[in-house]
């Protein structure tokens, strides 16, 4: 397809100012889009702070918007903001909202603006549990937002898209959606022996160790302390095991503190927040990731490309994770000891890391594959760039 006089402009809603699944995703399919054709724009709070990648996007033409403002802030604002925004920006050939909870708001104000492509993206999905703990004054609050954004998210989008059924079904269970796939560089993330060895020896770990991974954000949702009570069994097993757990967040200091609680300080590192993923995976031998829900989870796939044995919830994380034989599947209602031996089997069972990029990438998640179906979908969908 020759280039455009100038790209269509599709811009987006919903990119978290920190590095996890949704924002690496987006600027996946960002930096694999022939950019002479769709360019991509965002919409942030007027008082966001930076985004993980505001240079990057910046370098790669797109713009970033702070101008939104919450209900909470402002009633009047937060619909003004968006009525004025579409005004002044008639090049905007459609709205892309990405969301882990219902909410179709800015596709409201881009239908009245007669913006043709309106799309509501799921990428999460919230059990009833995670409420548990809230006030009956809380629950009937959030039953009647609940009721305002469904009607929203039955009117206002033209196309709904999700990352897996779960989350389909959790934001908009009477709708035919999309799948669209979280892509990943499946080239980048293969295993390399080499890379292996590198990490290792700065890590300072022998090669007979073995290493076990975990990569998230330190909250509820990723259930890092359970991920501690799981290795300690583990390491019972295995005494000659590490546990390399890549993140940060809330729960940090929970976390050191049941670290020191069960005497682990010497077999569990904490990086941080690390931009080398493709590299770490390489030093791992198994993955553990016991999230309490997931709307996918892309690092549960990145992990099988590099060929790692992977151990997730069966409880609530969708089957589509499944991609390789060697995803593992056991209940959260297991103890942790129970998990151990899970995870000890499925690493004596694993076999050569070789091939897997391969399996995943057939199985529909390299971005060039997802990023290529989407730009023809704005393409042929969007309303034509207006100058």
């Amino acid at each position: 397809m020759s280039a455009l006089s100038h790209p269509i402009r599709i811009v987006h809603w919903g990119m978290p100012t920190g590095l996890g699944g949704l924002e690496t995703f987006l600027m996946n399919v960002y930096r694999n889009i022939d950019r002479d054709l769709v360019q991509f724009d965002f919409l942030e709070p007027h008082n966001e702070i930076p985004l993980h990648f505001e240079d990057e996007i910046t370098s790669l033409g797109g713009n970033i918007y702070r101008i939104m403002y919450s209900q909470r802030e402002s009633l009047i604002k937060s619909r003004s903001c968006l009525r004025v925004f579409f005004q002044e920006h008639p090049e905007i050939a459609g709205v892309h909202v990405n969301t882990n909870f219902p909410y179709a708001f800015p596709l409201k104000y881009a239908k009245k603006a007669g913006i043709k492509l309106r799309i509501l993206h799921a990428h999460n999905c919230i059990p009833d549990s995670y409420y548990a703990g809230e006030s009956i004054p809380q629950y009937l609050m959030r039953q009647a937002r609940t009721c305002i954004e469904n009607r929203q998210v039955n009117a206002y989008p033209t196309n709904y898209f999700a990352c897996s059924s779960l989350a389909a079904n959790y934001m908009f269970p009477d709708q035919q959606y999309t799948l669209i796939r979280n892509g990943i560089d499946t080239e980048a993330f293969a295993f390399n022996q080499q890379t292996r060895d590198r990490l290792r020896a700065e890590f300072g770990i022998a090669k007979t160790t073995t290493v076990i991974g975990f990569c998230g954000n330190f909250r509820s949702q990723k259930n890092p302390v359970f991920t501690l009570d799981v290795f300690h069994a583990y390491h019972k097993r295995n005494p000659d095991s590490i546990l390399l757990m890549v993140g940060d967040g809330e729960l940090r200091n929970e976390v050191e503190r049941h670290i020191g609680e069960l005497g682990m300080n010497d077999c569990v590192r904490l990086t941080g927040i690390r931009t080398d993923m493709t590299d770490l995976y390489q030093a791992m031998d198994a993955f553990l990731l016991p999230s309490l829900f997931e709307g996918l989870g892309i690092v549960y796939i990145e992990a099988q490309c590099a060929g790692l044995p992977t151990i997730a919830a069966s409880d609530m994380v969708p089957q589509e994770i499944e991609v390789t034989d060697n995803l593992h599947f056991i209940s959260l209602k297991q103890p942790a000891a129970q998990w151990a031996q899970a995870m000890d089997e499925a690493i004596d069972s694993a076999h050569s890391r070789i091939g897997y990029a391969k399996q995943v990438r057939n199985a529909g998640y390299d971005i060039r594959d997802v990023a290529s179906y989407l730009q023809e979908f704005y393409l042929k969908n969007a309303s034509p760039a207006q100058t």
